[in-house]
């Protein structure tokens, strides 16, 4: 785990400037899986196992 997370820093740190658009390596990175509740409900599980849910009712 510390080690997948030192390379999500450094990942992030090598970046030169500030993100503009998405980044589809940092979310590859960051996010292990997307769970499709209903259209609008979905979880996201990051690599760390935190799970966070967007929408819903």
């Amino acid at each position: 785990m510390k080690q997948r997370f030192d390379e999500i820093l450094e990942t992030l740190n090598n970046r030169d400037s500030l993100l503009e658009e998405f980044d589809d390596e940092i979310f590859n990175a960051l996010v292990e899986k997307i769970e499709i509740l209903t259209p609008t409900h979905f979880v996201f599980e990051l690599m760390s196992g935190l799970r966070v849910e967007e929408g819903g009712e």
